[in-house]
C-alpha cells in the first residue's frame, strides 16, 4: 500500500480528497489526482498531457531574472511550455518590476497548450503581450528575435527512461521525459536554431541532466557556454550566449 507523504496528505485534504478512497490512484502523483501543482507561489492547473513542474525549475525563473535585470524592455520565448509555469511566471515577476514584456510561449502538443491557455487565463487574462503558439521548438515562430529563449526540453537519456521512479514513467508524459540516447536531441536543436534568433546580448537558458556539461554541448559552435548548479551541486542549467 502507497505511504502518502505529509506533503501529499496536505495537498489532497486542500483540494476536499477523502483519504479513505486512495488506492485507485496507485502511484499516481497527487498533482494529477487533485488537478493542481504549486509552483513559485502560484497554483497551476495540470493533468496528464503535462509534466508536472518540478520546485527545483524555480530556479531557472530566478537566473533569468537576474540576467534580465537592468532592462525595461523584454521579449522572451518559452520552448517547451507544458502547462505554462515557467513562461507565465517570468512574466509576472517582469511586469511586477514595470517591465514592459512580449513574450512567446510554444508547444508542440496541442493537449498541452489547452492547459497553458487555462493557466494564461487565470494568472494574466486577456493580454496581447503574451501569444500561444503551437511550434515544434522554433518551427512555427516567425520572424524577430529575443532577449531570451528559455526551455525545460526533455533532457533524460533514453536508457534511463525505465528507471524513473513508477509515478513518473507511468503517468507523466514521455513526449516530455525522452531526450533521446544522450538526452540532447531537442537540446542541440534548439541550440542550432536559436543562433540567428537572439539579440545581441540575448542568451538562452536550457534545464538539462545532471550527468551533462559543457564538453556535451561544445561541437554545437558560437556560443560562450555556462553551467549552473543546483542547490545540491550537481549540473541543472546551461546558458548560452552568442560569441561575439
Amino acid at each position: 500500500m502507497r505511504k502518502w507523504s505529509i506533503y501529499e496528505r496536505n495537498q489532497l485534504r486542500k483540494y476536499g480528497f477523502d483519504e479513505s478512497d486512495l488506492d485507485k490512484y496507485g502511484e499516481m502523483p497527487v498533482e494529477y489526482i487533485t488537478g493542481y501543482c504549486d509552483f513559485d507561489g502560484l497554483v497551476f492547473e495540470v493533468n496528464e498531457n503535462v509534466l508536472i513542474p518540478r520546485v527545483e525549475t524555480i530556479q531557472m525563473v530566478d537566473e533569468a531574472e537576474k540576467l534580465l535585470a537592468g532592462q525595461t524592455e523584454i521579449t522572451f520565448a518559452e520552448i517547451g511550455t507544458g502547462c505554462g509555469a515557467i513562461g507565465i511566471s517570468l512574466y509576472k515577476r517582469l511586469k511586477k518590476r514595470g517591465i514592459e514584456v512580449g513574450a512567446i510561449l510554444a508547444e508542440v502538443s496541442a493537449t498541452a497548450l489547452v492547459v497553458a491557455r487555462k493557466n494564461l487565463e487565470n494568472f494574466v487574462g486577456e493580454t496581447n503581450e503574451i501569444e500561444l503558439i503551437e511550434s515544434d521548438l522554433l518551427d512555427s515562430i516567425s520572424g524577430g528575435s529575443f532577449d531570451l529563449i528559455l526551455a525545460n526540453l526533455p533532457y533524460i537519456p533514453t536508457s534511463r527512461v525505465p528507471r524513473l521512479p513508477e509515478s513518473v514513467v507511468d503517468f507523466e508524459p514521455h513526449l516530455a521525459l525522452d531526450g533521446g540516447p544522450e538526452g540532447l536531441t531537442l537540446i542541440k536543436k534548439l541550440l542550432i536554431q536559436v543562433k540567428d534568433r537572439l539579440k545581441t546580448n540575448g542568451m538562452l537558458i536550457l534545464e538539462i541532466d545532471y550527468s551533462h556539461d559543457i564538453p556535451d554541448f561544445v561541437d554545437v559552435a558560437g556560443y560562450q557556454y555556462e553551467i549552473v548548479r543546483d542547490e545540491f551541486g550537481q549540473n541543472r542549467f546551461l546558458i548560452a550566449r552568442l560569441r561575439r
